[in-house]
This record gives C-alpha cells, structure tokens and sequence, in this order.
C-alpha cells in the first residue's frame, strides 16, 4: 500500500498566497482599463472639434432674470388688455425685452372664472406682443373679486447677458401688490 504524500501547512500557504497575488494583478488589470479615456479603449479617434468664434464675437449665454416684473390688468377686451399692457411695458421701460416665461393670476371668487380669466389674458399678451409669442405661459387662480389679471412676466437677459432684475419694474415678490 502507497501512501500518498501530505502536504504541509505551509506548502498550502505558499499556493494561497500565489493565486491571491494573481487574482490582485487580474483585478488591478481590469482597474486600470477601466480608467483609460474611451478612446484609448475603443481605439477611436475623437470627434472633431468646431473651433469656437473669437473673443467678443460670441453671444452672450442668455439667462432669466430671477424676478417676475408684475403687471395687473383689468379684464376686457383684446384691444383694451393690449393697450394697458403695452403702457406698463412702457412705464416700466421693458416694452424691448423680450419674456422668458409669463405667469397669470386671475382673480375672482371661484378657481374655474379666475383661471380662465388669467389664460385668457396670457393668449392676448403672448400673441399680441412679438417678444412675449415664444414665451411658455401658466394661467392660475387668486381669490379675490372678478374683473383683474396680475401678470407676472419672467425676462429674458438683456442680449450682452445682463440678468439683473429692471430697475422700474414692481414685482409681486415685494409683497406690496
């Protein structure tokens, strides 16, 4: 009878020892593959870059300003809604801006008058002035007797990227409607 040959502890531990430090080199492989650029990876070329215009040539990003210039309204027809809007445009030296986004309040004892109200307005602001026609609207209800619309309108920046807030503009978020 043969007897087979035992193994010794610490032969066990060298064997261990090897595929640990082989699985540690498998896994920093795959680590550092995994942080090259994908280019590198793929073996892709980029994609071409457009080379961008010079120095004061390029448009200015056109951001919002951050405070609605508000307006109020009484409820009539088309051409009187018009009229007065045009006024306070004027007034508030705004009338050449052009409108980020336009949100309407509609005031009257009941949401479904008060609402309507507000959107109705906001068709005749959006479509009767050329720089509020691309603007995103939202009709919404204030409590409170029929009859007027407060009209807060959203600017976009001034084309050389000027997002302050215009200075003859009142804005409800003063608090002093």
């Amino acid at each position: 009878m043969s007897r087979l040959p035992q193994r010794t502890a610490s032969g066990g531990t060298v064997l261990l020892a090897g595929w640990l430090f082989a699985d540690l080199l498998l896994l920093l492989l795959v680590i550092a593959l995994g942080s090259l650029p994908r280019e590198e990876r793929t073996g892709a070329t980029p994609a071409p870059t457009v080379p961008s215009p010079p120095a004061g040539t390029q448009p200015a990003q056109r951001g919002l300003v951050l405070k609605p210039c508000s307006f109020t309204v009484r409820t009539g027809s088309a051409a009187s809604v018009r009229k007065q809007f045009g006024a306070q445009l004027e007034r508030a030296g705004v009338a050449a801006r052009t409108a980020g986004f336009v949100i309407s309040f509609g005031t009257a004892p009941d949401p479904g008058p008060g609402q309507e109200a507000a959107e109705r307005v906001n068709s005749i602001v959006t479509g009767g002035f050329s720089r509020f026609e691309h603007a995103p609207k939202r009709g919404y209800w204030k409590g409170g007797p029929s009859g007027k619309v407060r009209i807060d309108v959203f600017f976009l920046a001034t084309p050389d990227g000027d997002t302050s807030f215009p200075k003859r503009c009142h804005s409800s978020d003063d608090g002093d409607e």
